[in-house]
């Protein structure tokens, strides 16, 4: 389904931006309130993460974010303690949660499609690649309250078909800046369909409820760096294969809504979580890439492999067989 891009060109790719406190289009910006929640696929209010946004020629756009320092899904920064694993840290260098990246481009690809390009608000945007890089040594330090983030983003290969009024597919990338540093990147590519596309590409899918997992062992938060019971998303089964089953299917950063079909998020954050158990350095995730290849379901078993590669460690999600999503992470040790 996802095209192939050049997305470790992207992520290595080097830029120069003009400090963001001196553009006039900075100062257009505001970090007051939140934008329509509808917009980014959230029901919650405080799980909306940007704030405002203004086109720039040539496909480009500028929005603004807040990170807020509640959010996190590992232990990171300030009480992660020495045994914490892959979320170590101290409470004198203390970051935001890396995954807010992610989050931050998957609201920002369907902000963009629906605010500036003509999707309407009955499509169904589909997060097809995502991934970030963070650098760890100009990352915004976690304050008193939370941290504006500035995004410049650029929208790039367009796909369009007749009779098709927004386009069909698109991806984004952006460059994340707070008190006018760069600090790291991101990239997404966003699949349009329509509200009648979706239904049929779903089908008996979309009513399947989750499988139960109460047979099998789940591991405890420390082994996974996660802070509670309820952010672990794994268990392992009768031969110690490791499935991806959310502890908390109402858990408020990964089903702030109802899913018909396993959310990203999710998977990216039990690969991450199946890297702890099978030996990753301790160390605190800086990067990473996933493609979906299809839909993950919830009405069979899904199985997530974790291995050293050569600049950090892939993953791979399977169902029945079939890979439904792969990827890499990286940590910073």
């Amino acid at each position: 389904m996802p095209e192939n891009h050049s997305f470790y060109y992207f992520m290595t790719e080097s830029r120069s931006l003009a400090p963001p406190e001196t553009t006039p289009e900075h100062l257009t910006l505001s970090w007051d309130s939140c934008v329509s929640r509808t917009l980014v696929h959230r029901r919650a209010v405080a799980e909306v993460l940007l704030t405002d946004a203004r086109a720039l020629p040539d496909d480009r756009f500028l929005l603004a974010a807040q990170w807020p320092r509640s959010y996190a899904t590992s232990r990171t920064g300030a009480g992660a303690g020495a045994g914490a694993g892959c979320g170590s840290g101290s409470a004198s260098d203390e970051r935001h949660d890396p995954m807010l990246a992610a989050e931050t481009i998957r609201q920002v690809g369907l902000y963009i499609c629906q605010r500036f390009l003509g999707a309407p608000s009955t499509s169904r945007p589909v997060i097809r690649n995502v991934g970030f890089l963070l650098d760890n040594d100009t990352e915004p330090v976690v304050g008193y309250g939370a941290t504006d983030v500035l995004c410049r983003a650029e929208v790039f290969d367009v796909r369009r078909v007749d009779d098709v009024p927004w386009p069909v597919a698109l991806s984004v990338r952006i460059q994340l800046s707070a008190a006018g540093r760069e600090f790291g990147s991101a990239f997404g590519r966003v699949r349009v369909l329509s509200e009648e596309e979706y239904e049929t590409f779903r089908g008996p899918n979309a009513a399947a409820d989750p499988v139960p997992d109460d047979v099998h062992g789940r591991p405890s938060p420390t082994e996974v760096s996660v802070p509670s019971p309820g952010d672990v998303m794994l268990v392992r089964d009768p031969a110690g294969a490791l499935l991806v089953a959310p502890a908390d299917l109402r858990h408020p950063r990964f089903f702030d809504h109802p899913s018909d079909h396993v959310p990203g998020m999710v998977l990216l954050e039990a690969a991450r979580q199946a890297a702890c158990l099978v030996g990753a350095s301790p160390g605190r995730l800086s990067g990473c890439h996933m493609q979906a290849l299809r839909f993950t379901e919830w009405n069979s078993p899904v199985h997530v492999e974790c291995e050293p590669a050569e600049d950090g460690w892939a993953f791979q999600v399977t169902q029945n067989g079939d890979t439904t999503a792969s990827g890499t992470l990286s940590f910073a040790t």
